[in-house]
């Protein structure tokens, strides 16, 4: 039970600190002209995500995969802090999948 709050917890973090950096950029976008409707998808995702962890339902772990997934595919746009970042939501959202199966 621990080793799930711990999973928990951490996909928590993750996507709170996600949909903030995607807020701000979000917003930076928007003062320069160049807005991104894939930023406005990854906050959107990841608030819903963050709720459904915060409840402990596995749909969050299946949003951090889709996330996460999305976020490495970046890298073709040579966006290497996305990868980064979607990599530790996708471990973490796995481990929380996994996790949730066992509660």
């Amino acid at each position: 039970m621990k080793e799930f709050e711990k999973a928990q917890k951490n996909l928590k973090n993750d996507m709170l600190v996600l949909f903030i950096l995607e807020l701000i950029i979000l917003v930076f976008s928007l003062i320069n002209r160049s807005f991104s409707f894939f930023t406005l998808i990854f906050a959107v995702l990841l608030i819903i995500g963050y709720i459904y962890a915060n409840k402990g339902e596995k749909v969050a772990g299946t949003i951090g995969i889709i996330v996460g997934i999305l976020m490495m595919l970046t890298i073709l746009t040579v966006d290497v802090i996305d990868f980064v970042l979607g990599l530790f939501v996708l471990l973490h959202s796995l481990k929380y999948n996994k996790l949730i199966k066992n509660k």
